[in-house]
């Protein structure tokens, strides 16, 4: 890499949690910004714990809190702030690091901020220049705005899940696990924070996006062929090409097959040979769909390992977890000049970035910060936790 990384220079604070705003303030990460990431011992990510969800009451909270890889995955590169937001002296401390950020990215409730005392208002009157991004589920003029918004929810209101059919009957199926609202709304906010902060920095003023992830996945969702169809059937052309799709469908040896349908065949057909592929070996399965004229390729990778069980040895970066020791992690999906950007350091431990921010970007004297790790010390005495 022949210099800094884009974003190095920027600081931003994140003030997420779970996995759509985490994955953004990891992308920005990524590419070079100091990200922030603000908890509190009593509220912490609840992606801190998942997966590891057994484990309560047998190991002590303070290592369980450490150990779960959703978490390592999703916030490398950051730096671990513990802040209380209901108590007044961090929120003054909150605001003075805002004072000296960037950008700030959200994904509470809506309204929740306001109520903390840390609106935007509160934050543009100690830095006019601030960028803020709300990445609320259903944002706020919605009437579900004040409802706590989780992924597959989302994904299912948005109209995405009912695209998830069996090829063999098409029978709705949905996806009771997987969720796509969250990657999407990273997605979509890393667009419109960097574009935001750009501005940002000509202008001089700040930025206030308001972000709805349900948007968002609907925007995602949308049925654009029925868009495009009646556009070009308004202008005379032939749109039957249009009713075209393809299947997935395993054989009997553990091979899967992708199948190209034309527009003009019946759904009849279609579920008759889908039955029979999936009846018969690879090899047969490729004589019977010749012997139809239907195009058909055999699928590389299966769709069961596509994942972080199929990735490239390559793809892993070895880390060593302060409290939970050597892991390897998924490494970021950017090459900057000819080199992968790069893990600096595995996700942060609760807290461990309080002397770095509090005591030196903010000067609060050794006393005070100590207060603050008092309470978790507390905490790990109680044998409650």
């Amino acid at each position: 890499m022949s210099g800094a990384l884009p974003l190095s220079g920027i600081r931003v604070i994140e003030l997420c949690w779970v996995w759509s705003g985490p994955l953004l303030g990891q992308f920005l990460a990524d590419l070079g910004a100091e990200v922030i990431k603000v908890e509190w011992f009593k509220r912490y990510d609840l992606y801190r714990t998942r997966g590891v969800e057994r484990m309560a009451g047998k190991y002590p909270e303070f290592i369980r809190r450490e150990m779960s890889h959703s978490f390592h995955g999703l916030n490398r590169n950051k730096v671990g702030l513990a802040l209380d937001l209901k108590d007044g002296k961090h929120t003054e401390a909150l605001l003075d690091l805002i004072s000296q950020s960037d950008l700030v990215i959200e994904n509470f409730t809506a309204g929740t901020l306001d109520r903390l005392g840390l609106g935007y208002e509160a934050m543009i009157k100690v830095n006019p220049a601030l960028v803020l991004l709300s990445l609320s589920g259903f944002g706020h003029t919605s009437r579900l705005g004040q409802m706590r918004a989780y992924g597959l929810v989302l994904s299912a209101l948005s109209g995405f899940e009912s695209g998830i059919k069996d090829p063999t009957s098409s029978d709705f199926v949905g996806s009771p696990t997987f969720v796509a609202s969250d990657p999407n709304a990273a997605t979509y906010g890393l667009f419109s924070v960097m574009t935001s902060v750009l501005e940002a920095r000509t202008s001089g003023k700040g930025i206030h996006v308001e972000f709805s992830q349900l948007e968002a996945m609907a925007h995602a969702s949308a049925d654009q062929d029925e868009e495009l169809k009646e556009l070009a059937t308004s202008m005379g052309l032939d749109t039957s090409f249009m009713e075209s799709s393809s299947s997935v469908l395993p054989c009997v040896d553990g091979d899967f097959l992708c199948v190209y349908w034309p527009a003009d065949i019946k759904d009849s057909d279609k579920k008759q040979i889908s039955q029979q592929v999936c009846a018969l070996e690879v090899d047969d399965a490729k004589v019977l769909l010749r012997n139809a004229k239907l195009q058909h390729v055999k699928v590389i990778e299966k769709p069961t390992e596509v994942g972080a069980g199929s990735v490239n040895k390559s793809t892993l970066i070895p880390t060593i977890h302060p409290v939970t020791g050597p892991e390897e992690i998924v490494a970021a999906p950017w090459w900057i000049d000819n080199q992968r950007a790069p893990l600096r350091k595995s996700a942060p431990v609760l807290g461990e970035g309080n002397d770095y921010v509090l005591g030196f970007l903010l000067n609060w004297t050794i006393e005070d910060r100590a207060k603050i790790m008092a309470f978790d010390q507390e905490k790990r005495n109680d044998k409650k936790h």
